[in-house]
């Protein structure tokens, strides 16, 4: 299936300084044999790479969900995540799959993913309900992330995200850029949380007449691919690059979503 990038052009809207800056976001790869199997990821990876993004943010879902396939374990997928490159370096968050793929820790028996061990061990960035600060430009940024919302379902409790300590730590006098796996959490956060980043809802993945079959969100379809606005707050979410259910898009092509901040 072809490969799309989609470019969204974003500036900052509540007069705090932000430099110009080229982003790469990476969702839902849902690893997979034979559908997403290493030769494609390791494909992704060097189309992402000639990119030239300055930051590079892996948005979750890592495990694989796709009938009649079978799920990559993590360290099939971690050496090929490390070919990644930016200059300010490769961020991630886990989604919901990440955690259903470990049942112990579905189950709540631990407080992590196989998937997030595996990123801590490769030495790859996690932001876990935390912040990181950087500097681009001479211009410092927060880096924000929020774990799945949806990590154990998607009841009131299903969440390992905890807003309340990441909202907390941000420097509301800095341009803040939240990665959050579902877009659910958008209209919950405050002025000060610039930019959303998220995935999770393959744009439908299924598309009849410009519409999303299905769309895994407790809005339906109102966040489903694309860019969003609210007041000073924005938010891209990327319209993914696998499959979950059904091993097949139609109408929503694969895709690596590309932001240009500034």
């Amino acid at each position: 299936m072809r490969l799309t990038v989609a470019t969204h052009r974003v500036r900052p809207l509540r007069g705090v300084a932000a430099p110009r800056l080229r982003i790469a976001m990476v969702a839902d790869l849902h690893a997979c044999r034979p559908a997403m199997d290493v030769p494609r990821i390791d494909a992704i990876v060097a189309r992402v790479n000639a990119l030239a993004p300055d930051l590079i943010c892996l948005l979750g879902d890592y495990a694989g969900h796709a009938w009649a396939t079978r799920t990559l374990p993590p360290d099939r997928v971690v050496p090929s995540l490390l070919r990644l490159s930016a200059p300010l370096g490769v961020v991630a968050v886990f989604g919901n799959h990440d955690w259903a793929d470990d049942g112990r820790a579905y189950r709540r028996e631990s407080s992590d993913t196989h998937w997030h061990r595996a990123f801590a061990e490769a030495g790859i960035a996690t932001l876990v309900n935390g912040v990181r600060p950087i500097v681009a430009e001479g211009t410092p940024l927060t880096l924000a992330g929020l774990d799945s919302q949806m990590a154990h379902g998607r009841g009131p409790a299903g969440g390992e995200h905890d807003l309340d300590a990441v909202r907390d730590a941000i420097d509301p006098r800095h341009f803040t850029i939240l990665l959050a796996h579902e877009p659910d959490i958008f209209p919950e956060l405050p002025d000060h949380v610039d930019l959303t980043l998220a995935g999770h809802c393959h744009g439908g993945q299924i598309r009849f007449f410009g519409r999303a079959w299905v769309c895994p969100s407790r809005y339906g379809t109102r966040y489903d691919r694309g860019y969003f606005r609210d007041g000073a707050r924005q938010m891209v979410v990327s319209q993914g690059l696998g499959c979950s259910g059904p091993p097949l898009r139609l109408g929503a092509p694969p895709e690596i979503t590309v932001v240009e901040l500034g």
